[in-house]
């Protein structure tokens, strides 16, 4: 067995985590461009998700739960929300609790989904990736998520924009 691969596929993942975490607990640095980009690449991926879905109807449901999950998270992000300005530059955050529990949400079908790749035999690896639109949790996940993330960063680069325009030039 070569270990070599998986050292670079650790370093990489743990980097992309490392990112990820930063990016999900405290103050954020308001970047419209990058909220947008956001909710439109979420988007996206949910749109062909929801069409991968019609391969296995039953999947709307699961899909739905995601939804409406996603949009319970959301509401109270919405009402936590924050908006600071720091040396003429906008930050935004919400609830210490919301962040956590979308971290932890990510964090545990990742590490989850990560395990389950590493336990598969590498010659069957490839076709493994059929898997995941058929698999209920994972798509309840992503779909909270995904609906979670679209809602926020529309709703923060929403919010940032009236903030910034209703604020004294100084």
């Amino acid at each position: 067995m070569h270990v070599q691969p998986y050292i670079y596929s650790f370093v990489i993942i743990a980097f992309i985590l490392y990112r990820r975490i930063k990016r999900s607990i405290g103050f954020q640095l308001f970047k419209t461009r990058r909220l947008f980009i956001r909710a439109i690449l979420f988007s996206v991926i949910a749109v062909l998700l929801l069409i991968n879905s019609a391969v296995h109807p039953i999947s709307y449901l699961y899909d739905a739960i995601g939804i409406v999950g996603g949009i319970i998270l959301l509401s109270y992000a919405q009402k936590h929300s924050q908006l600071e300005m720091r040396e003429n530059l906008l930050y935004y955050r919400t609830h210490i609790w919301i962040e956590s529990i979308v971290l932890l949400l990510f964090l545990s079908r990742f590490l989850y989904r990560f395990i389950q790749i590493m336990k598969i035999d590498p010659e069957t690896q490839a076709s493994y990736g059929k898997h995941f639109a058929s698999d209920p949790l994972t798509m309840i996940v992503f779909f909270l998520l995904a609906t979670y993330y679209i809602g926020y960063n529309l709703y923060i680069y929403g919010k940032g924009k009236k903030y910034l325009d209703m604020k004294p030039v100084s």
